[in-house]
């Protein structure tokens, strides 16, 4: 007969690996936004270098004029990526704590698993006791008869 405890401790098993799962994948994404974010302020840094050193030569103002319409393009685009890594640091979060949900709920049915395990156990010696005190009286009854 098979377990319901082990099948339900199986499921459990199965839950918690596609949590951590789930957990790993949106820690890479997470990081993936960070990189960006940070390329991005770099790209900002090196154009306020670009426009510094600029300013100690003639001034061209289309260039000064492109270089502060890009600037503003990658201030936005840094914007929407902050807000991005927000969105994507509360999924973390949510990840996290299904992650540990399901771990939890796996060390229960883990404990219930054993639990059985040792009941069963403890069933089978006593069985075995009882067949072994019926046999020891069946060959005692023998012995007082012969």
């Amino acid at each position: 007969m098979r377990n319901p405890i082990k099948s339900l401790l199986n499921i459990k098993i199965w839950k918690e690996d596609e949590a951590k799962s789930r957990f790993a994948v949106l820690l890479r994404e997470l990081a993936s936004e960070e990189k960006r974010l940070y390329d991005l302020e770099e790209e900002i840094t090196g154009t306020g270098k670009k426009m510094e050193c600029d300013a100690d030569e003639l001034v061209d103002v289309e260039e000064i004029k492109r270089l502060n319409k890009y600037m503003e393009r990658v201030l936005l685009e840094i914007h929407k990526q902050r807000r991005t890594i927000s969105d994507k640091a509360k999924h973390v979060e949510i990840a996290r704590i299904a992650l540990v949900e399901a771990s939890k709920e796996k060390k229960v049915f883990e404990k219930l698993d054993e639990k059985n395990k040792a009941a069963l156990k403890k069933e089978f010696e006593r069985k075995e006791q009882i067949g072994t005190d019926e046999h020891a009286v069946t060959g005692h009854n023998r012995k007082t008869k012969a």
